[in-house]
């Protein structure tokens, strides 16, 4: 196997969950927060996005992860950054939530 390709193996922590994720605007910004979702070692199974009342839009998104961060609060953070996010959480429950980065 070349140094590239051991790069990018990467050990699942069995993180998994779903996101809510609160968008101003969809034209763009949804590309952006799943390109993040993706970039951070997750992968997205689900997508559901609705329109709210107040204009803005309900991103939900169940993923697992492919070797991110083992902390969903940190990638919701990161979410949070983005043009046009209003809000990123967790919502439900997660497998291994309790220690998922502990050995």
């Amino acid at each position: 196997m070349s140094e590239l390709q051991a790069d990018k193996t990467f050990d699942r922590s069995g993180v998994s969950g779903k996101l809510k994720i609160v968008l101003h605007d969809i034209s763009g910004t949804l590309l952006r927060a799943l390109g993040t979702i993706e970039r951070r070692g997750y992968d997205y199974r689900d997508v559901h996005c609705t329109q709210r009342v107040d204009g803005d839009f309900d991103l939900l998104v169940h993923i697992e992860d492919l070797g991110g961060p083992r902390n969903l609060d940190t990638l919701c953070k990161q979410l949070e950054r983005l043009y046009n996010v209003v809000s990123a959480e967790k919502i439900g429950r997660r497998k291994h939530a309790e220690h998922a980065g502990a050995p």
